[in-house]
């Protein structure tokens, strides 16, 4: 790729500031921040290590990972972190950027899945971030009219649909719009429930099941992932189909999910993890968007809601659960 090429000739640029240390002697071992919205799940830590490992970083040897969330019971966990000497922080999601931003300007920050990184105030612009911030996006607001669609494939005579966000992550402004745009075109009415935490998840299917909507879109925020198998069983208890921009949402019990794959992007970002420690400038490294995209539907939660899935959906999908 040209953008990789022009990646390759900026990383012999001057060193990145005190945090980058590219210019350190052989075998020092470098420490890694991974912080979460939630807590990292396992794979993603383990994507992270495997993704390093290829590029010569041992875990324990040259490497060592420091895993936090900001649900913790501590409100500066970013600082902490930032404090504890850390020569990089990963951040997944936009709340969690936006906290490792607010607590350095110095420390290279590779963002993992935020979505509009430019709407949210990440980063300025794609091609330029800036500071000291670069990474992954998750496409997030430009898959919603997918998901929507997705949701009509697979509910027949579908007329009034749902839609859960999350209200305080920035990010759910661009993807609620996309959303809410989409299923104004294909003609259907429209329901938003407010969620982050686990009652809420319980109070607002039982207000869209209240409404009869008769399928639910939840935007893609870091929650849902957290209250996988309570949305779940949520979702059965009032029989409506959910879909998920997250295969781990389906793997748990919803019925389908179309986006990028979580882990690969956590591999994909380890590229620019390795390229800051040998000196690049994250201002200087273009976000990328995921190259990863997975199609997942559970075939026994569609035969729990009676729902028959068209043959031309089944081709198409990455993962059956059955």
């Amino acid at each position: 790729m040209q953008r990789r090429q022009f990646i390759g000739l900026i990383g012999s640029a001057a060193a990145w500031s005190r945090s980058a240390r590219a210019q350190q002697p052989a075998g020092r071992a470098w420490r890694i921040g991974f912080l979460g919205y939630t807590p990292p799940t396992p794979a993603m830590v383990s994507a992270l290590r495997d993704g390093l490992r290829e590029r010569g970083y041992r875990d324990g040897q040259n490497l060592s990972i420091e895993v936090r969330s900001l649900l913790d019971q501590n409100p500066d966990v970013a600082t902490e972190l930032v404090r504890s000497g850390v020569d990089l922080i990963v951040a997944w999601t936009t709340l969690a950027a936006i906290a490792a931003s607010r607590a350095t300007a110095t420390i290279p920050i590779v963002m993992v899945s935020v979505a509009d990184p430019v709407g949210s105030g990440v980063v300025p612009e794609l091609a330029r971030p800036g500071g000291n911030i670069t990474g992954v996006s998750n496409m997030a607001p430009e898959l919603s009219a997918k998901i929507v669609q997705l949701l009509i494939e697979i509910v027949p005579g579908l007329k009034r649909v749902g839609v859960v966000r999350n209200p305080n992550n920035p990010s759910n402004i661009a993807s609620l719009r996309e959303t809410v745009e989409a299923i104004s075109a294909f003609g259907l009415q429209l329901e938003v429930a407010d969620a982050e935490g686990a009652e809420d998840f319980e109070n607002a299917f039982a207000r869209l099941s209240a409404q009869g909507v008769q399928g639910v879109v939840l935007l893609s925020d870091p929650a849902p992932l957290k209250h996988r198998e309570r949305i779940a069983e949520l979702a059965q208890k009032t029989h409506l189909p959910t879909v998920f921009q997250r295969r781990e949402n389906v793997q748990a019990g919803g019925l389908l999910s179309y986006g990028s794959d979580l882990n690969d992007q956590v591999r994909q970002a380890t590229f620019f993890v390795d390229r800051i420690l040998k000196g690049a400038r994250p201002s200087e490294l273009p976000v990328e968007q995921p190259t990863k995209f997975v199609l997942a539907i559970n075939l026994r939660t569609a035969k729990a809601l009676g729902l028959e899935i068209p043959p031309t959906l089944l081709v198409r999908a990455d993962e059956l659960i059955e």
